[in-house]
């Protein structure tokens, strides 16, 4: 930030009288957007920078952008933060799925009209339950899950989040299919409704088993206690000693709560994925 910046230390300390009212005014709008934990640095970055525009020999008068980066740069701050924090967990990925199902109703809702969008998907819940409670068992029969819990002993209660985290992504998902293939198949439903009928139950259940199918390889790739997406997959050992020691991938958690590691090739000391936290991860990465 221009030459303010070097002289940082000694104009922070300046009083907020020796802006005007007007920089004032947007001092502290520009401090309730901000961040708790970035307010005091913000706060004094930018009085740095409004006081030197106002008390430099050579004004240049762009105090009108100023501000308005001012306030951008507030907003950025908040924006970041929040990416920070909810970032890859539970709570995003639930909301993300919701949202795309309203997108779904209201692009309905437009193609088709209140009335016609409220009969068509009236009349197909009942066969939307069973088509699903179908999907579902099917999913599961055919999905190899590739996670063994291992140690859960006193941890119910993450084993409980977990299946409602699964239980409710999994409902959204049906729900978004289920809007998707009728988005899809609404314009035939008044001129051709046989065809129409055929052709959503075929793309409700081609979308229900891909969602499902992403819902199960999404619970597998987040952290067994705070739900949190895990890193990105590293690989771990040499491909060519897969006899001699353990070769695969580890994805961790970005609170430390464990490491799940994938191996690269199944054998009978290690025939599935593995996940290891606490006291359990200590012991193997010492052995």
């Amino acid at each position: 930030m221009s030459p303010a910046l070097q002289n940082n230390s000694a104009q922070s300390s300046l009083p907020a009288a020796s802006l005007p009212a007007s920089d004032r005014l947007l001092l502290r709008a520009g401090s309730r957007i901000a961040p708790a934990s970035d307010r005091a640095e913000w706060r004094r970055n930018w009085h740095a920078e409004l006081w030197h525009m106002h008390h430099r020999r050579a004004r240049i008068h762009n105090l009108p952008g100023l501000s308005a980066g001012l306030l951008r740069d507030a907003l950025w701050l908040r924006v970041e933060s929040w990416r920070r924090a909810y970032s890859g967990t539970a709570a995003l990925c639930i909301a993300s799925v919701g949202g795309l199902c309203v997108v779904a109703a209201l692009l309905g809702l437009a193609a088709a009209g209140r009335d016609q969008f409220r009969l068509v998907i009236g009349s197909r819940i009942p066969r939307f339950l069973v088509e699903s409670l179908l999907v579902v068992i099917v999913s599961f029969a055919t999905s190899s899950s590739r996670y063994v819990d291992q140690r859960t002993t006193g941890k119910t209660l993450c084993w409980i989040r977990r299946q409602l985290f699964l239980a409710a992504k999994s409902a959204l998902l049906l729900v978004l299919a289920f809007l998707l293939s009728a988005d899809l198949c609404l314009p035939l439903f008044t001129r051709m409704p046989m065809t129409a009928d055929a052709l959503q139950v075929f793309t409700f259940e081609l979308c229900a088993i891909a969602g499902l199918m992403w819902a199960f390889r999404d619970q597998d790739q987040r952290c067994k206690h705070c739900l949190c997406a895990l890193s990105t997959p590293a690989q771990v050992g040499r491909p060519s000693h897969n006899l001699l020691e353990w070769t695969g991938t580890q994805q961790a958690c970005r609170f430390g709560h464990g490491v799940f590691s994938t191996p690269e090739m199944l054998s009978t000391w290690r025939p599935h994925s593995h996940w290891a936290e606490g006291l359990e991860l200590q012991i193997e990465t010492t052995s």
